[in-house]
């Protein structure tokens, strides 16, 4: 005896008719094909109408499903593998009796049950004694009854009455079979209570996510790799024009947009984002609305990725922030408004007191006869007033980052002992000065002037704070990469609320009139462009301590340059200038000083001017011109010259002084800030003279005039 089992298992199950065939067998053949929603899949189906057919054949006396029996003898490989029918027919009968998934079969015509598992009487609640004497129409309402009956595949929704009464829902798949001339339904079950629970959560979730995108007060939007919108929030769509999130689907920012410029910014920080797989932040973006005004957003953007953490587009959060930037816009001015009106009570109170020295002994020197020595004594009262004047305005002018910076590679010991002195007899002697330098060289590249400034001003800071006396002390050293230049005084200290405020520009705890409130701004500033940064360390009567850290760097300190010596006297009118100033008196001022050694001068008030004589002189070898004046400046009229003539040379002159890293029209031309004197000016015009006839061809720039001289 051998038997053998084939069809059970493929991936669309082939599920049984079932019929006597001539040998008084239950035949089982595999016809159509169904998927299956339920536990078990297509396998658990099949195993189930084979066992059942086990089932049916114990009642009918008949062969089991799927199982051939003949008298052939047994293939001896196969043999011990062949268990003995009555075991298998076991073994079937376990598998739907024990088997987890509810199943049942019943008669279509009568609807009574004819078989259940163990796993329905467990579900249900029922005896199998029980249900075997029950119809479907008793366990489910009619109309799923009839449900079941028209629909032979299935899945279908199911409610079914348990023991108590009540009606669960369930989700059912059926199939037809026939044995012994019987027409069978088989249905297995599945319980849909845990399907439907995690189903209602997760339409919990989708709402609750759609009502934050839908009231968010920023846009939300999604795109793939291409920068194509696959979806967005009700304000996105808004911020578009659009009504309905949906508008945007499958279209580009060219599209919504409009203005090529600003779509492009958006593409280029989509594909930033999805190239490199790393946020975006806080990207302002300037996008013109649908009603043609502009608007900025403070947008960010994140990789969106699947569920394999591969990058397939990227998500943003735009809120527009015109409102706030407008504020903003707001607060600065009430700033510098407040600015101003320090500035009017500090720096304005400082230049009245300079102007009536001035004025005052103008006045006194009128009243005194020729030769008299008190003359040369106010005189130097107004050079004084003067200096103390310029040195504010350059105050000015490095704070604001208009004033030139030299840099060049210092040694801070060396800046710090050449200062020393001056900086005890700038506090005082009740304050002592301690100085610690580094063992080795501490080089920066810095302007010196600059330095000398910060170590200036935190001087008179600490000063300030030591009324009674106390230790300043300079310290140098190096820290990794950097050079550390140390100031610490002994005084009052800081609270914290002051020390926060301490870098504002114009503020000051001092008295009004006393300062300006420019200082330590100005030392901030000046670290700040030269690279570096400032730790301040300060408690109430623990004094302050100043640590500024400056890139260091390793090239050798320079050979100083040697300050060259008198400027030796052209022949007279041996060079034309052509002298172009808007102010009379300044016109006046210089044209009296270069006719003064020995140059001929013409002059014109304004550019145009200037460059009709220049059509019409050759003779010109040399243009000294304002920057600033009205209509065409300065750096335009050189370059308009330069077209006409290329050999000409120039010396700008300007109390406002420009950025100078720009080179358009500063070309081969010479630089000289005012207020300058004489001997500056006639240097700087010799400079700007060889440099066009073979000199050197870079652009030099005048160092600050030497205190002391007469400046114009």
């Amino acid at each position: 005896m051998s038997f053998e089992l084939s069809g059970l298992m493929t991936d669309r199950t082939e599920l049984p008719t079932a019929g006597p065939d001539l040998t008084g067998t239950v035949a089982v053949s595999f016809a159509g094909s169904v998927a299956l929603g339920v536990a078990g899949g297509a396998l658990l189906f099949t195993l189930i109408i084979v066992a059942l057919a086990v089932k049916l054949r114990r009642r009918r006396r008949v062969s089991p499903a799927g199982i051939n029996f003949s008298a052939e003898p047994p293939n001896p490989a196969s043999a011990p593998l062949s268990p003995p029918p009555d075991t298998t027919d076991d073994l079937f009968r376990l598998l739907f009796e024990s088997h987890p998934t509810p199943a049942w079969a019943f008669d279509e015509d009568s609807l009574r049950f004819v078989a259940v598992n163990d796993a329905v009487l467990r579900r249900f609640g029922y005896a199998r004694e029980r249900l075997l004497q029950l119809s479907v129409r008793d366990v489910c309402p009619d109309e799923d009854a009839d449900r079941l009956l028209g629909a032979p595949c299935g899945p279908l929704q199911w409610r079914h009455r348990i023991s108590s009464g009540a009606l669960v829902p369930i989700e059912v798949t059926s199939r037809r079979l026939t044995s012994g001339g019987l027409l069978l339904r088989l249905v297995v079950a599945s319980d849909t209570n845990d399907r439907r629970k995690a189903e209602g959560e997760l339409k919990e979730r989708d709402d609750l996510l759609q009502n934050v995108l839908t009231n968010v007060p920023c846009a939300v939007f999604w795109k793939d790799r291409a920068s194509i919108y696959i979806g967005c929030n009700d304000q996105a769509a808004r911020d578009h024009g659009l009504t309905v999130p949906g508008e945007v689907i499958g279209q580009t920012d060219e599209e919504l947009i409009g203005v090529a410029e600003e779509a492009e910014q958006a593409r280029q920080s989509d594909r930033l984002v999805i190239e490199s797989a790393q946020p975006l932040l806080d990207v302002e973006e300037t996008r013109t609305l649908p009603d043609g005004t502009r608007a900025t957003f403070l947008t960010n953007r994140v990789p969106l990725r699947d569920s394999t953490g591969r990058v397939i587009g990227v998500v943003g959060v735009a809120q527009n922030v015109t409102s706030r930037k407008r504020l903003e816009d707001e607060l600065r001015h009430a700033h510098k408004m407040e600015a101003i009106g320090r500035l009017a009570g500090g720096v304005a109170h400082d230049f009245n007191n300079l102007l009536t020295i001035v004025t005052g002994s103008i006045h006194l020197i009128r009243g005194l006869p020729a030769g008299d020595p008190m003359i040369g004594s106010y005189v130097d009262e107004i050079q004084a007033a003067i200096d103390r004047a310029t040195a504010l305005t350059r105050q000015l002018l490095a704070f604001s980052r208009k004033q030139p910076s030299r840099p060049e590679v210092l040694d801070l010991n060396e800046v710090v002992s050449e200062l020393g002195g001056l900086l005890a007899r700038l506090i005082g002697n009740r304050i002592a000065v301690r100085t610690e330098l580094a063992p080795e060289p501490v080089r920066v590249r810095a302007d010196r002037g600059h330095l000398e400034q910060v170590l200036m001003n935190l001087a008179v800071n600490a000063r300030d704070a030591m009324p009674d006396g106390g230790t300043l002390r300079i310290a140098t050293g190096l820290a990794e990469q950097f050079a550390k230049l140390t100031v610490a005084d002994t005084g009052c200290g800081m609270p914290e609320h002051v020390k926060a405020k301490i870098f504002e520009p114009f503020f000051t705890t001092k008295e009004m009139g006393k300062g300006t409130g420019l200082g330590l701004a100005t030392v901030h500033g000046i670290v700040e462009q030269a690279g570096g940064g400032i730790e301040v360390l300060t408690a109430l009567g623990a004094g302050t301590t100043f640590h500024i850290r400056l890139p260091s760097v390793i090239a050798p300190t320079p050979p100083p340059v040697t300050t060259p010596g008198a400027v030796p006297l052209p022949a007279r009118a041996a060079r034309m200038v052509l002298l172009v100033e808007d102010e009379e008196r300044v016109r006046k001022t210089v044209r009296s000083a270069l006719e003064g050694w020995g140059y001929a001068v013409t002059e014109a008030d304004r550019a145009e001017t200037a460059l009709a004589l220049l059509a019409t002189r050759r003779d010109i070898d040399l243009l000294v011109t304002d920057l600033v004046m009205p209509g065409m400046d300065g750096r335009e009229l050189a370059t308009r010259a330069r077209g006409e003539r290329p050999e000409i040379a120039v010396v700008f002159m300007s109390g406002f002084v420009p950025d100078l890293r720009r080179t358009d029209g500063f070309a081969d031309g010479v630089f000289l800030p005012k207020p300058f004197t004489p001997f500056d000016l006639i240097r700087c015009t010799e400079r700007a003279l060889r440099q066009r006839t073979g000199g050197s061809k870079t652009r030099e720039r005048l160092a600050a005039p030497t205190a002391g001289g007469s400046e114009l």
